[in-house]
């Protein structure tokens, strides 16, 4: 069990780091590589679904994708996650420590099992605050199109997609930043 200290040490770190990605857009904080991108998302992606079924159960049919094979799909990508963790890490004390690199280097010194708890349940929290009920059948159906992919695949597509929609307007700097890769 995790002591209280490292507990309020993990909770601070991240509440710094969802603060240090909100402002991602405004700071120099370092790009991130495609391969990093796509390790976060793989890594987020279970928390993700999770957080989505959690918030669109009671809006959908009990015969639909999400109340049939939901948890079948969540437990493919979860089963994921340890190969992301460390590349998703990087990328994640990257986000998060570009402003304050004395929590960035608490952070690093974490056990990995006292730091990936609370970025899973920021994740999840993140992903359900933001789900309109109205959302919900689109997101299913978006959901039962992509599950036929390997889960790898899937945050290779996030990723691109990301890269495609990175196109800050003049004067402005992007939302995630993700390293520009040489023509």
């Amino acid at each position: 069990m995790m002591s209280n200290r490292r507990a309020a040490a993990a909770i601070a770190a991240l509440a710094m780091a969802q603060g240090q990605v909100a402002n991602a857009a405004t700071e120099s904080a370092p790009c991130l590589s495609e391969g990093e991108v796509t390790a976060l998302v793989g890594y987020a992606l279970p928390s993700v679904i999770d957080g989505t079924i959690k918030s669109c159960k009671p809006h959908l049919s009990a015969n639909g994708y999400f109340a049939t094979r939901g948890n079948e799909f969540l437990n493919r990508y979860a089963a994921r996650k340890d190969d992301n963790w460390p590349m998703a890490k990087t990328a994640f004390l990257k986000l998060g420590g570009s402003k304050d690199p004395k929590m960035a280097d608490m952070m690093k010194n974490l056990p990995d099992n006292a730091v990936q708890p609370f970025v899973e349940a920021m994740v999840s929290e993140l992903v359900s605050g933001e789900i309109k009920p109205q959302q919900c059948t689109a997101i299913e159906r978006g959901v039962r199109l992509l599950s036929p992919l390997p889960p790898e695949n899937t945050a290779e597509l996030v990723t691109f997609v990301l890269v495609l929609a990175d196109k800050p307007k003049p004067g402005k700097a992007s939302s995630f930043p993700i390293c520009k890769t040489a023509a």
